[in-house]
């Protein structure tokens, strides 16, 4: 399948996005941030609107963003509800901390900022499920949104804070983690994605009158091991242990103005990697359905 740009840009921004915003939340639980958390805002809205303005390129009009409107079914319109409910809270976040003297906001602002964080990365990774798509139709494939949402997130605000001399305590404990995680769902998902070329075997052929012998895929282009595949997984794998490494180095030696742009950029990197894998890998059996 074609690799398409915008969706891989907006996905990973998006779950960049809604991590920065999720690891303010859970610091702000904790009444930590202090000054990191404006400009941590501030971060996560400009990188939501870079991913939802990219997502407007891959249609061929932009006024075509409202056909999929109609219908709460449609994967467009979940991803849209979850977006605007998002930019509402942080709207109220925003509010609350130029209130706050001590840079804090009501917990139930923060639960509230968790719940939806998750709600838009599933939103997201749910539309892109389709039985006919094989190496997509796999909850791994939405749980690697977490795992990017995971290593970005506290890596940005570790960065932020910082850039604003502001230590936050346990953010290096919060990096690690977000890297551990993301590292388990990334590698998850791409063996779940070299393990669908198996659904290829099962229907070597189908009956097309101008084609009666086509087969239907190869199952030997359907891998992580060629081409394009190969080149992003590989890029994946480094991005990864660059992520780990980083986070642990950066806890350890409590200094994230260069390690947390580190780890933040590698997380970036295995994001997007992992989406053109998503595409390269995007084999259809849609003859079936």
């Amino acid at each position: 399948m074609e690799i398409q740009i915008p969706l891989v840009i907006f996905t990973s921004f998006l779950a960049w996005a809604a991590g920065i915003f999720g690891t303010q939340c859970v610091l702000a639980l904790q009444k930590r941030g202090g000054a990191a958390q404006l400009p941590a805002l501030i971060a996560s809205v400009v990188i939501l609107a870079v991913g939802g303005i990219a997502v407007v390129f891959h249609l061929t009009h932009p006024f075509n963003l409202f056909n999929g409107f109609g219908h709460l079914t449609s994967g467009i319109t979940q991803e849209l509800i979850a977006i605007v409910l998002l930019a509402v809270v942080m709207v109220l976040y925003f509010l609350m901390l130029r209130r706050s003297e001590d840079h804090t906001v009501p917990q139930w602002l923060a639960v509230v900022g968790i719940v939806l964080v998750f709600v838009l990365i599933f939103a997201m990774g749910h539309s892109y499920m389709m039985p006919s798509l094989p190496a997509w139709d796999t909850v791994l494939q939405m749980l690697s949104l977490l795992g990017a949402a995971c290593v970005m997130g506290p890596a940005t605000v570790a960065f932020i804070g910082a850039l604003a001399g502001e230590k936050i305590e346990g953010i290096g404990l919060l990096a690690v983690i977000g890297a551990a995680v993301n590292a388990v769902l990334s590698a998850a998902y791409m063996f779940a994605m070299e393990a669908s070329s198996a659904s290829f075997q099962s229907f070597q052929y189908y009956f097309d009158p101008t084609h009666p012998n086509a087969a239907l895929a190869n199952p030997a282009d359907v891998s992580l091991f060629t081409g394009d595949s190969m080149t992003a997984l590989v890029v994946a794998v480094i991005a990864l242990i660059v992520a780990l490494a980083g986070a642990f180095v950066g806890k350890k030696q409590d200094s994230w103005k260069v390690w947390g742009a580190v780890v933040a950029i590698a997380g970036l990197v295995c994001a997007v990697a992992l989406r053109i894998m998503m595409y390269t890998m995007g084999e259809t059996l849609f003859m079936l359905y």
